[in-house]
Formats: C-alpha cells, sequence, structure tokens
C-alpha cells in the first residue's frame, strides 16, 4: 500500500438502481452534477443517509460517512 492509496478510498454511491464507484473525499454536489450528465437524468431525488435532500445546501461536502442513492424521478404524462 502507498500514501496515495489512502487519499483515494472509493465509497459506492447508488444512480438509479446502478452502483457507481467515487473518491470517498470528493465534492457530493460536483460529482453527482457530472455522473448525472453522463448518463442524461435530469430529474432525480437524492437521499442521503435514508432522508430526502431537497436542496444542494443540505447535501455532505463529501461521501465519507454518508450513503447516498439517486432515484430517477419520471414525471407522469
Amino acid at each position: 500500500m502507498n500514501l496515495n492509496e489512502l487519499n483515494n478510498q472509493k465509497v459506492a454511491v447508488t444512480i438509479a438502481g446502478e452502483e457507481v464507484e467515487v473518491n470517498a473525499s470528493d465534492s457530493v454536489k460536483d460529482t453527482l452534477k457530472k455522473i448525472l450528465q453522463d448518463k442524461g437524468i435530469d430529474s432525480f431525488t437524492i437521499i442521503v443517509d435514508g432522508k430526502e435532500i431537497t436542496s444542494t445546501a443540505d447535501l455532505p461536502q463529501s461521501f465519507t460517512g454518508h450513503e447516498i442513492e439517486v432515484e430517477r424521478y419520471v414525471k407522469a404524462g
């Protein structure tokens, strides 16, 4: 093991039913934005530690110590 491995610990985030590995220390907001754009998901719900997040201000800074899931939101009609 080397020092770089300690700095880049990976955690799994569930995005629309698929597990995606991210760096635990990365910014939640920036990382989710990039992943969702890459997947073409523009309407979604974010759940952090079992609670729905309604504002980006309520997102944790990093993934460390949090269980994060993003569910695709499908509009009716």
